[in-house]
């Protein structure tokens, strides 16, 4: 995708392939903070190749993503980008922004023929996040000019109505004039924002165009369709919301160094380095640590005797946890004995967990169990960062459990983000009122969970070597967020965007 030189309507549109879609959302992001900063309605309009944006078109060079479909949508609606699906849709869009100010929200009025007609405007608009209240009127096609106008003004001057659509389909015969003016005019006196659906017109017509109080003329754009008009009424709506909302500063986290955590790469990662380095628990704790990031401390244990003495040496209560991949961070399934007080409780459970994990199979290489120090009870995260082909480093966010990586309850955001992205990040997935006080809980210190997601961001962004990183868990208590566990695999960086991303200051 390539942005096109901008129109003096300061309309954008993307419809060639990119090489590089990180760069392409930070200049839309751009172009549309630019125009929230001028009061001008600049968005940027986006149609993708397929219903994914990962079609790549014969003859275009493009690196192939390993990101979900997914990825592309949630960092265009972060970026304030309108996609849609084919140029159908993106001219509709841009006809509205082009002729009509943005909607100042959501509440809408229906002006239609018919209650059957309105209901199914109703129907659509409530698809695309638009609210219809009382505000319907319903106008019938032999009605008095007198009355037409008397209906259109008092719909038109409802203070609490942000938009308008009109509907006029007739049943026989054209459609009569004053109906077109009367809605033109209405649009043009109040700078509500219209669309409109006029039988026989379509597009940028002169029967939907009037002068308004400063004498410019002003055009309600006419579309084939309902659904179109209300589809471009919706994402219209959806990017003033973006534009008026805070899009938050820069991250710049409290006692991180970026430059310690790319000598220790350095260190790590030799020139004749194969394909991928996977950092032992002791490096990839020191490297978080570069970015401010502790983890709970962990001792590898073979039996019962070595796992005493590792909580003798943490500190009582602790957790045992098999390293069995199939059970790891299990206790469901009986792979994590929690709140372990004592040592003959220790003893028993490390039996327990043994006998089980022997159970599936022969025992993975290295330490069968580890103990760690208990955390804060809490609600159990995992915040991934991986280097991606195309989009660069992407950062993903969800709660931990089956649910969440079944149904693919995960939130994803491009570097650099801002401190509201972070927000928007942990509040995405559907089980994040989980984190709020959900069913009368506690809430959990979102604050904390928040840092540590900024400061993987940071770290990602800034170190193209890093190609994956996985906290997993990370546990939001009602006061902290604990990393238990970390895992890190480096490679030297193939990064296509190396010239936008410079060390920071």
């Amino acid at each position: 995708m390539r942005l096109r030189a901008r129109r003096s309507d300061g309309q954008s549109a993307a419809r060639t392939p990119t090489r590089n879609p990180s760069r392409f959302l930070t200049c839309a992001r751009t172009l549309c903070s630019a125009s929230a900063a001028t009061a001008t309605a600049s968005p940027v309009v986006v149609m993708t190749a397929g219903r994914s944006g990962q079609v790549v078109p014969p003859g275009h060079a493009v690196r192939a993503t390993q990101a979900p479909a997914r990825v592309l949508s949630q960092v265009m609606r972060q970026s304030g980008v309108i996609r849609v699906d084919n140029t159908h849709q993106m001219f509709d869009v841009l006809q509205l922004v082009a002729h009509q100010p943005l909607p100042s929200g959501r509440r809408t009025g229906i002006l239609a023929s018919s209650a059957s007609a309105a209901t199914l405007v109703a129907e659509l608009a409530a698809t695309h996040g638009l609210r219809i209240g009382r505000h319907v009127s319903l106008i019938p096609e032999d009605a008095a000019p007198e009355v037409l106008d008397r209906a259109v003004h008092e719909l038109y001057d409802e203070p609490d109505l942000d938009a308008v659509i009109a509907v006029r389909i007739p049943v026989v015969g054209d459609l009569d004039p004053t109906v077109a003016r009367a809605v033109a005019e209405a649009a043009a006196r109040t700078g509500r924002p219209t669309v409109a659906v006029m039988g026989g017109l379509h597009g940028v017509t002169d029967e939907l165009t009037a002068p308004g109080p400063d004498g410019a003329l002003r055009t309600v754009p006419a579309y084939a369709t309902p659904a179109d008009a209300v589809l471009a009424l919706g994402h219209a709506a959806r990017y003033a919301r973006w534009r008026a909302a805070d899009r938050g500063a820069p991250l710049h986290p409290e006692g991180f160094d970026l430059r310690a955590a790319r000598r220790l790469v350095g260190e790590w990662l030799p020139a004749d380095a194969g394909q991928e380095v996977r950092l032992e628990p002791d490096r990839t704790a020191q490297l978080l640590a570069c970015a401010g990031i502790g983890v709970q401390r962990t001792i590898g244990v073979h039996d019962a005797d070595s796992a005493v003495a590792a909580a003798n040496e943490l500190g009582w209560p602790v957790a045992v946890k098999t390293t069995v991949p199939a059970l790891r961070h299990r206790a469901d399934l009986g792979g994590v004995r929690l709140d372990v007080g004592d040592e003959a409780e220790l003893r028993a459970d490390v039996a327990e967990v043994l006998e089980l994990a022997a159970s599936l199979g022969p025992s993975p290489a290295g330490h069968p169990l580890e103990v760690q120090s208990m955390a804060p009870h809490g609600s159990a995260c995992v915040i991934r960062s991986a280097e991606d082909p195309l989009f660069g480093p992407v950062i993903s966010f969800g709660l931990a459990g089956d649910a969440t990586d079944l149904l693919g309850d995960t939130a994803y955001g491009v570097p650099p983000l801002t401190d509201v992205d972070v927000g928007q990040l942990v509040r995405t997935p559907r089980t994040a009122p989980r984190l709020f006080g959900y069913r009368g809980l506690p809430a959990l210190d979102v604050v904390a969970l928040e840092d540590v997601v900024a400061r993987v961001s940071v770290l990602a962004d800034g170190l193209p070597e890093l190609r994956r990183l996985e906290l997993n868990p990370v546990v939001v208590a009602e006061h902290g967020a604990v990393v238990l566990a970390a895992a890190a695999t480096l490679a030297h960086a193939d990064r296509s965007d190396a010239t936008r991303r410079l060390p920071r200051t």
